[in-house]
């Protein structure tokens, strides 16, 4: 009897460990990745900082108003992706699915909406080669974007593997655990474009 109780214990607690070993190997995957996109950032952002002293290159340059739209849009698709997990987090696997192609539809918004500030600012007369300051929306939101790009493709993943009912516990394990690398992936993203955003609005050498 006892053996019996012992087996059945070790049998409801080893998916639980499994599942949080396989949680922590995808946000150590997305960590290290950010590691990366973290130095990345940080070093164009050290290089506008050190710019924007050079008050001879540094002429003013409006924001396009889109960049206020698509900031709310990003913000508005994590909001969704929280939902989504929670929905997961209860074997809820179709409303999951639901809410992560709103998500993506946010995401892929998102890089459209960029897309038009880069036509916006194309088109306001403003001399890039006279402006530096002009440059750096482009860099902040290209590389941004496609950071973004390989967020969506995170998405997409997630996407297809709940397309379907579930195949069982295991599989439904498995996606927990990416969604949650993602959800970071994506949640930091957000992170980095409200302080490069910031920094084209409120940055004053």
């Amino acid at each position: 009897m006892r053996e019996k109780i012992r087996t059945e214990v070790q049998s409801a607690v080893e998916p639980v460990t499994r599942e949080r070993e396989l949680t922590s190997l995808s946000l150590f995957t997305v960590v290290v990745v950010l590691a990366t996109v973290t130095m990345t950032f940080g070093a164009m952002i050290t290089v506008f900082v050190m710019r924007s002293g050079s008050g001879k290159f540094w002429g003013h340059i409006r924001i396009p108003g889109v960049l206020w739209a698509t900031t709310c849009i990003l913000l508005a698709s994590s909001a969704l992706f929280e939902m989504a997990r929670r929905r997961l987090s209860h074997n809820d696997q179709r409303g999951f699915f639901q809410l992560m192609a709103w998500t993506t539809l946010l995401g892929v918004l998102f890089l459209l909406g960029q897309i038009t500030a880069w036509i916006e600012i194309l088109h306001s007369g403003v001399i890039l080669a006279q402006n530096p300051h002009s440059w750096f929306i482009f860099l902040f939101t290209g590389l941004h974007g496609l950071h973004i790009v390989v967020g969506l493709a995170g998405l997409a993943y997630l996407l297809h593997r709940t397309r379907e009912p579930a195949s069982g516990p295991k599989y439904q394990m498995q996606t927990r655990a990416v969604a949650s690398g993602v959800a970071v992936f994506w949640h930091y993203l957000d992170f980095m474009w409200l302080l490069l955003f910031g920094l084209l609005l409120f940055w004053r050498p």
